[in-house]
């Protein structure tokens, strides 16, 4: 599957590993589990024929937004033909994930270019990149 920065995908990280680097690929503690829409925050050409993308989790529980921790609001977000509308959400930035591309079930919106701006800046914050 071809992915763009700033689109939403449903992303379903694996539940279970039989490899032995389960730890690094399966969920614990606060790491977010579970179907959840991630936004792609690499780049196209860094995503060219590639098996993976790295990401962003997307939260509806808006109470979480700081400042690095981005609020988007539904606005900005703006749903594929046939999905469902968004509601208000929060981009986890501190929860970067590489997203191994067999693993997104369907492609469902893509955010506006601020909130992608937006976005970016919560990952500057994140990794102090000045």
């Amino acid at each position: 599957m071809e992915v763009k920065q700033g689109g939403i995908y449903l992303y379903e990280p694996p539940a279970v590993s039989i490899s032995e680097q389960a730890a690094t690929i399966t969920t614990s503690g606060s790491e977010q589990a579970g179907l959840r829409p991630y936004v792609i925050v690499s780049r196209e050409t860094a995503n060219a024929n590639k098996p993976t993308a790295v990401g962003v989790p997307l939260t509806t529980r808006v109470h979480k937004a700081n400042s690095y921790r981005i609020l988007l609001p539904a606005a900005e977000l703006i749903p594929d033909v046939g999905c469902t509308p968004f509601q208000d959400s929060v981009a986890l930035c501190d929860h970067v994930r590489v997203l191994d591309l067999t693993r997104i079930r369907k492609k469902v919106g893509r955010l506006s270019k601020n909130a992608v701006v937006s976005v970016g800046l919560g990952l500057a914050f994140v990794f102090d990149l000045r």
